[in-house]
């Protein structure tokens, strides 16, 4: 019975971790469609989580008071808590959004899916966990396929696509941070109370970092373009969030983080079929290789 149990919370843990790679993965086609309409990475950042900062704060409320008893936990890591949603989802996400300005949503995609590679490293490094076998192999593997795709797009877009890697690079490397040392806070706080103090800690860095380079005036924008930034609020931020938080929970950062192997290849179907972005066999053998490489992380060394 134990054993059932068991395997039902893992199959439900994975379920969760794929709705919201699934989610998260949607996000370059909106943001790549928000743009068309003259929007800047600033607006839409500050737009988006002015739409997403009031649902943090009304379930944070409730799940305060909900939990007396968790209530001590919650003060005593707020602020390790702050740190993190600065880090995983201020620095992060502010950077992955600057990036789809320069380059493909296929080659941002791909760039970011090597944050499991890194959460892996990383997780080595400070934990001395075990590292998979063949590790450096199936690096080669995986920066290998990156290449590819970023080789292709430099001579077909231009030099742009350098800094706009670059900046998906050290978003990559932010979140990887954020989803490792998140595990053990989501343990005393649990996952919604955990992403609602992240969330609202980024939400305020983003607002006042907009108002040192903007007016406020300039988030006045078109409907459409207030509808897009609301969807990637609820659905590229909210509800994924939410639903990667509990899976980590549930299964720990690092299976959690490969499930993503999905995510570039549900972008690149989205971006060719809705932006009419090129796949070439660049593209194709690119992803192939860093999917293979992520699926032999996966194995257990």
């Amino acid at each position: 019975m134990h054993t059932e149990q068991a395997q039902h919370s893992f199959v439900s843990a994975l379920l969760l971790a794929f709705a919201g790679t699934f989610l998260f993965s949607m996000k370059p086609i909106l943001v790549k469609q928000v743009y068309l309409l003259g929007i800047d990475s600033n607006q839409l950042i500050t737009l988006r989580m002015l739409f997403a900062a009031p649902i943090y704060l009304v379930v944070g409320a409730m799940l305060w008071r909900k939990n007396p008893q968790l209530q001590p936990a919650y003060k005593s890591n707020a602020a390790m808590i702050l740190v993190l949603g600065v880090l995983g989802y201020y620095v992060a996400s502010f950077l992955d959004l600057w990036a789809l300005q320069y380059i493909s949503a296929q080659l941002e995609r791909v760039v970011l899916f090597c944050f499991p590679t890194l959460v892996v490293l990383l997780s080595r490094w400070v934990f001395n966990t075990a590292l998979p076998r063949h590790i450096w192999g199936i690096l080669a593997l995986s920066y290998a396929g990156i290449l590819l795709i970023f080789a292709h797009d430099m001579v077909t877009l231009g030099n742009e696509v350098l800094f706009g890697t670059t900046l998906v690079f050290i978003s990559a490397v932010s979140f990887a941070i954020y989803t490792l040392w998140s595990k053990p806070l989501i343990g005393k706080v649990g996952s919604l109370m955990f992403t609602c103090i992240a969330m609202i800690s980024a939400s305020l860095f983003f607002l006042f970092h907009f108002a040192l380079s903007h007016s406020f005036e300039d988030l006045q924008v078109g409907n459409d373009a207030l509808l897009l930034c609301a969807a990637i609020a609820l659905f590229a931020t909210v509800i994924p969030s939410f639903l990667v938080a509990e899976a980590i929970n549930r299964m720990g950062p690092e299976r959690t983080s490969v499930v993503g192997t999905c995510g570039p290849v549900i972008t690149s179907i989205v971006a060719v079929l809705w932006l009419d972005e090129a796949f070439t066999y660049y593209h194709l053998a690119g992803l192939s290789l860093v999917m293979v490489a992520v699926w032999l992380m996966i194995k257990k060394p």
